[in-house]
């Protein structure tokens, strides 16, 4: 009998990327739950509804899921009490329904670094959360529900706290921005162009969606979930980039030549200050044997030759 696995959100950034991935694995059948129909599965093996008001219980009775990955969330631009709906309370939906049905799949959820807030060295799993904004409270929130139910019902329920992912197909954040106007400056005559940008003086933990992926992959498969049930694992590189430093390196992938840089007017938005997120990742190096594999230069020029074939997607500029 063929493993059945779970995926909800998996229409959405992280959760398409690993449906994508899970479908391609022998004598697994793979499930999605969505707002909207997910067109990389079979209709019947979708469920399109919302967490707060679909009928779970007979749904996830009928599936009886060997795993589930638990990618479901909102935006951080998002109102803070639909944050908290999705992600705390349709999580508690979720792993309820689980416990009525009798149900003890295994359940990787889809947490973020922002449960920490901001740190000036690199944070491990065991450091006090200090979100600083409404998404990283919401996410903790989604985590605490999560552990609770590991105590509770002995659930074997982990999370996995993912740090500034980036790659092919992400449009909201700043690597994707930044991208996309270089490329949309290298078939922009004439030059000058304009470069719009945040707070580049910050320094994020950036992880590849590939990696990402393996690293969830890794905490479904090779973790005893007797000994870890209720445990978070950080998901990063292990290093901490300025933003500016992400620039540098987008635009020497870039096939602008160095007059036509010369021509590029960078305009800053914003704040300019050094704020730091670093992720610690022994603990999943120790218990997955899991590694980041793309390096960021490498993880740059895939994300300019991206939006090269995807020019008419652009994020606008400005």
């Amino acid at each position: 009998m063929n493993r059945r696995i779970l995926v909800t959100g998996s229409t959405g950034y992280i959760g398409k990327h690993l449906t994508s991935r899970l479908v391609k694995l022998p004598d697994t059948d793979v499930y999605g739950f969505n707002r909207t129909y997910d067109e990389k599965l079979p209709a019947n093996q979708c469920l399109e509804g919302n967490l707060l008001d679909a009928d779970l219980q007979s749904w996830l009775g009928q599936v009886r899921p060997d795993v589930i990955f638990h990618a479901i969330g909102t935006s951080p631009r998002s109102p803070f009490d639909n944050q908290l709906l999705v992600n705390a309370e349709g999580t508690r939906r979720l792993l309820q329904a689980l416990v009525d049905n009798g149900l003890r799949p295994k359940v990787v959820v889809v947490g973020s670094a922002a449960e920490y807030g901001l740190r000036d060295e690199p944070v491990d799993e065991s450091a006090v959360c200090m979100p600083e904004g409404e998404y990283g409270i919401a996410k903790l929130a989604q985590t605490q529900i999560a552990q609770s139910f590991a105590r509770r019902y002995d659930l074997p329920v982990l999370v996995g706290r993912v740090f500034n992912v980036y790659g092919e197909s992400e449009r909201h954040l700043a690597v994707a921005s930044m991208a996309s106007q270089i490329v949309q400056a290298e078939i922009i005559h004439p030059l000058p162009a304009e470069l719009h940008a945040y707070n580049l003086r910050s320094s994020r933990d950036f992880i590849h969606i590939d990696d990402v992926v393996e690293a969830l992959l890794a905490l479904s498969e090779k973790l005893s979930y007797l000994e870890t049930s209720g445990q978070v694992y950080n998901i990063g590189s292990g290093q901490t980039t300025a933003l500016s430093t992400v620039l540098e390196l987008l635009l020497e992938n870039s096939r602008l030549g160095r007059e036509d840089l010369k021509r590029v007017e960078l305009r800053l938005h914003g704040i300019q200050k050094e704020d730091i997120s670093w992720a610690d990742i022994g603990k999943i190096r120790q218990h997955t044997g899991w590694a980041p594999q793309v390096s960021l230069t490498d993880g740059m020029r895939r994300e300019m030759d991206y939006w090269r074939a995807n020019i008419a997607e652009a994020i606008p500029v400005g």
